[in-house]
């Protein structure tokens, strides 16, 4: 975690007593996040959001489904991985994948 240097605190103090909103640079000194998290950083890295794009979802190819409870069921799917998380991510995002709870998304993939 980043400290704030005397000249930071400074200048907060000064937006602040004169009534001006922080820079959002100051957000994750002020209020660090909870959780870290980590990625595997190499050159030529495609973005999350370029690949999810590119990435045509598929209709799921059940093979067997168990453990039905209610609206929930286990399933073992058949197909290409990314595939089938873009699908899976697509259901969730549209509220048709409910888990036992009732809370909507994916439990373990």
């Amino acid at each position: 975690m980043s400290k704030l240097n005397r000249a930071q605190k400074d200048y907060i103090i000064d937006l602040l007593l004169n009534d001006q909103e922080l820079p959002i640079d100051f957000k994750h000194l002020l209020f660090p996040p909870d959780r870290q998290e980590y990625e595997l950083v190499y050159a030529n890295k495609e973005r999350e959001e370029d690949i999810i794009a590119e990435t045509m979802a598929v209709p799921l190819q059940p093979i067997r489904s168990f453990g039905k409870n209610g609206s929930w069921h286990n399933k073992l799917i058949f197909g290409d991985n990314l595939q089938a998380l873009k699908s899976l991510l697509q259901l969730k995002r549209s509220g048709k994948i409910v888990n036992e709870d009732g809370s909507h998304g994916i439990r373990m993939v």
